[in-house]
């Protein structure tokens, strides 16, 4: 704890030194890569790289290709991003833009990382994006996964084809933000004495119908054993901000309940609100893959149903006075139950855990801070996190921390950029309800641009080495060293 207040301490110093006033500066992202346990985001300067500046996550795993419409900035038609660790482990990022043709985009990006001796995992994605207005987009993808350790090997395959509609008339309705994705996908994984394959198609879609009263809204799912459908009716509502009614069917259950959003302007800078958004999340193998690769399958797959999904917050903003330290407060509770949540449990294997769905309530509550001066940035949230498993007898959901303080400090000085986060977490619980010991994580950030066209990055975690698990099985994060360099040509 000492080492604790000292820290806080050189944030508080940090902040009383000479500063100067920039502007605001808007940040966009292009490339995809991103941190596998933790995600700390490093603001990247815009002159240089206005459109695919990226942010600076440790590149341990790549999430899906987003259909994202992005025009090069004139004169260039490439984006590099490369990172590595001495862990070691390599990711990389490439995308062209042609001159002219059907073809808006072509994208590839690798991930590989070799924790340890006969350990390995790579991901390979690549796509094609065909965009023939802003408003709509076509595209195409193929991702492998191949993952060895000790007791298992995995393989998994998937192609896919994705459609976006951002506006649509067809016969006389008026579609919108309208989504279609269709993939084929195989799985074989040697555990063992036991193996699991299978294969076959899995389909989304999402829209929004407009009629002159109301709202209606569709999400389909087919990528587990059961469908999950998700429609629902938003009215327009004087009092209130948004109210709909959602009927959710997950295979299992049938849930019919409000959605709403209502808010109410105490003074020029008070904002109160509270509101209950409804949401349903797939499950896919993809996606499991992407959050957790060192992982065991089995037929029981399931997607997660978010019924109760229920903010009330209290926000102060300061938005309009630009020389007031205290940009923004808000005090926050947030409640969920989700149904059929991924939760990590041992599996026959002691060394590879495997995916078990549980029903999680859980309840936070938090106090978030922003504070500007200058150059200086400081974010400061407080927060306390209840999450239980009914189906358990209650029991606390784990790796899960009852109680943490977040805290990140960011300077700006072009061409250079660093961030220090303080990231500390307490009464954490294993899945054997053993307590782990508090964490104390410690990060710092940091970015230079070399000249207009390139940058170089680094990114060191867990400074102070303490142990930090996604899963006991699986190995610890110790002090972590993570370089990059992002080019455009």
């Amino acid at each position: 704890m000492k080492s604790c207040l000292l820290l806080l301490l050189l944030f508080s110093a940090f902040l009383q030194a000479q500063i100067q006033v920039l502007p605001d500066i808007e940040v966009s992202g292009d490339s995809q890569i991103k941190i596998f346990l933790y995600k700390k985001a490093l603001p990247y300067s815009m002159p240089g790289i206005a459109r695919d500046s990226i942010m600076s996550f440790v590149p341990s795993s790549l999430p899906e290709l987003a259909s994202q419409n992005y025009q090069p900035t004139p004169g260039f038609r490439q984006y590099l991003n490369l990172q590595g660790d001495p862990s070691p482990g390599l990711a990389a990022y490439y995308r062209y833009y042609p001159v002219s043709g059907p073809l808006s985009d072509a994208k590839a990006m690798l991930s590989m990382r070799f924790p340890k001796k006969n350990m390995h995992s790579h991901h390979l994605h690549l796509g094609l994006d065909f965009a023939k207005k802003e408003e709509a987009a076509l595209v195409l993808g193929a991702r492998h996964f191949d993952t060895e350790m000790q007791g298992l090997d995995s393989k998994y395959t998937l192609v896919d084809l994705a459609t976006y509609q951002d506006k649509l008339d067809f016969m006389d309705l008026n579609i919108r933000q309208m989504s279609n994705e269709l993939r084929g996908y195989a799985i074989k994984q040697n555990r063992g004495n036991a193996t699991f394959k299978t294969k076959g198609l899995g389909f989304t879609h999402q829209s929004l119908l407009d009629f002159d009263d109301f709202t209606w809204g569709n999400r389909l799912y087919l990528y587990a054993p059961k469908i999950v459908l998700h429609s629902f009716i938003e009215l327009q509502q004087d009092q209130i901000d948004k109210f709909g009614i959602h009927v959710i069917q997950d295979g299992y259950r049938l849930f019919t309940v409000p959605g709403f959003r209502w808010h109410h302007i105490i003074d020029n800078d008070q904002e109160f609100s509270i509101e209950n958004q409804p949401e349903t999340l797939r499950n896919d193998f993809c996606e499991l893959l992407e959050t957790y690769r060192w992982l065991s399958f089995d037929a029981s797959r399931r997607n997660t149903t978010i019924p109760l999904n229920l903010k009330i917050a209290l926000e102060n903003a300061h938005a309009t006075d630009k020389g007031l330290f205290l940009q923004r407060f808000i005090i926050a509770n947030s409640t969920k139950y989700k149904l059929n949540a991924p939760v990590l449990k041992d599996s026959p294997n002691p060394e590879v855990p495997e995916l078990q769905y549980f029903d999680v309530f859980s309840n936070e509550s938090g106090v978030f801070a922003n504070f500007k001066r200058g150059r200086v940035v400081l974010n400061q949230a407080i927060l306390l996190c209840l999450s239980y498993m009914p189906e358990e007898s209650w029991l606390r959901q784990p790796y899960s921390a009852l109680f943490k303080v977040e805290s990140t400090l960011v300077y700006q000085s072009l061409p250079f950029e660093a961030s220090l986060a303080l990231n500390q977490h307490y009464f954490t619980l294993d899945h054997h309800r053993k307590s782990l010991p508090e964490l104390i994580d410690l990060s710092l950030n940091a970015a230079y641009d070399l000249g207009t066209h390139s940058q170089v990055y680094l990114k060191a975690e867990n400074l102070l080495n303490f142990p930090k698990w996604q899963f006991k099985s699986l190995l610890r994060q110790d002090t972590s060293l993570y370089t990059g360099f992002v080019h455009r040509f």
